[in-house]
């Protein structure tokens, strides 16, 4: 994703965007060379057809990533060591303007991302749960899947503000979230994976209560 929005990532935002699904967006790979963020932005603006709203900025890219500045929870997340497959620290900030940002990721890098995090809030719109809802607004997260780095945030989000559970009509009846009885229903089977067994394995949709 660091090097442009991928062929599959087309396909699945066109399902989404016909459906009026609310999808959060993930820029992976940040700790790889690859286009800077505001490049990724417009071109996920001007290939899919999206209004984004960035709720997390990286901190440099490839080898010169240092970590994320969450924009919702206004902290900073940096991982130290010289490996960047294994973060051995993540350290929090609670103040943008502090000077042991400067002590910790150097004084260009710490300017940087103040100039970048001003862009953003003047280029960018502020983050509405109602227009996320109605599939109008797409937030964002930069991150690294891979070491698990920018993650977090996302998830916490996603808890959030993900949509809450709906009613799911059956050949007999609505069945509502909040009934007693659990229900679900199968929408895919995969069969014959391993041919020297008769497996079969199936994907279940939860309708009502938790498993």
């Amino acid at each position: 994703m660091a090097k442009g929005v991928e062929e599959q990532t087309e396909k699945l935002v066109e399902v989404c965007r016909m459906r009026n699904i609310p999808m959060i967006v993930f820029i992976n790979k940040m700790d790889r060379e690859g286009k800077d963020a505001f490049e990724l932005l417009d071109e996920i603006e001007q290939k899919l057809g999206l209004k984004v709203t960035p709720l997390s900025f990286p901190i440099g890219m490839g080898y010169d990533f240092k970590g994320i500045y969450n924009i919702r929870e206004k902290n900073i997340n940096l991982f130290s060591g010289d490996s960047r497959k294994n973060i051995e620290e993540t350290i929090e900030i609670s103040d943008l303007n502090s000077k042991e940002l400067n002590t910790l990721i150097g004084d260009k890098a710490a300017e940087t991302l103040r100039e970048e995090l001003e862009l953003v809030e003047g280029i960018y719109p502020k983050f509405n749960n109602e227009a996320y809802l109605e599939g109008t607004l797409q937030p964002v997260f930069f991150g690294s899947a891979l070491n698990s780095f920018g993650v977090r945030e996302l998830l916490d989000c996603f808890v959030e503000i993900a949509p809450k559970p709906r009613a799911k009509k059956s050949e007999e009846r609505l069945v509502k979230p909040d009934e007693d009885k659990f229900t679900g229903f199968v929408f895919k089977i995969h069969a014959n994976m391993d041919p020297n067994h008769r497996n079969r394995l199936a994907f279940v949709k939860i309708v009502s209560r938790r498993v």
